[in-house]
C-alpha cells in the first residue's frame, strides 16, 4: 500500500514539473539577424564566396533570446561584433569564421 502511495505521488510530481515548462525559447525561433529593419534568415550551411573588408558595412550590436527586433540584433550568437555585408542577393554574416548568405524572411 505504502509503495503504491509513493508510486502515485512520485507520477503526480513528474506530471507537475512537465506542465511547468515555459514555452518561448531561443530554440522556437529560426536563426536570424536584422539589419536596415529587414529580418534575414541564416542558412544552415555557409557560403563558399568570400567578403571583401571594404564591402562590410556593419557589425552586430546585440543579442535576443527571442526575434531580433532592433537593427544589428541576432539571435544565433550571443558574441557581438559579428560582421555582416549587404548584398545583391541578401545579407553575409560572417558567423564561426565563415561566411552566411542571409535571405530576408517573407
Amino acid at each position: 500500500m505504502m509503495r503504491r502511495l509513493t508510486v502515485c505521488a512520485l507520477l503526480l510530481c513528474a506530471l507537475a514539473l512537465a506542465g511547468c515548462s515555459s514555452g518561448g525559447s531561443a530554440a522556437d525561433y529560426p536563426a536570424a539577424i536584422m539589419v536596415d529593419d529587414v529580418v534575414y534568415l541564416l542558412p544552415d550551411q555557409p557560403s563558399p564566396a568570400e567578403v571583401a573588408e571594404e564591402a562590410i558595412t556593419g557589425y552586430t550590436s546585440s543579442y535576443t533570446d527571442t526575434f531580433p527586433e532592433q537593427n544589428g540584433e541576432t539571435n544565433f550568437n550571443r558574441e557581438l561584433g559579428m560582421p555582416y555585408a549587404v548584398t545583391a542577393d541578401g545579407l553575409a554574416v560572417q558567423y564561426n569564421n565563415e561566411w552566411y548568405l542571409c535571405t530576408p524572411m517573407e
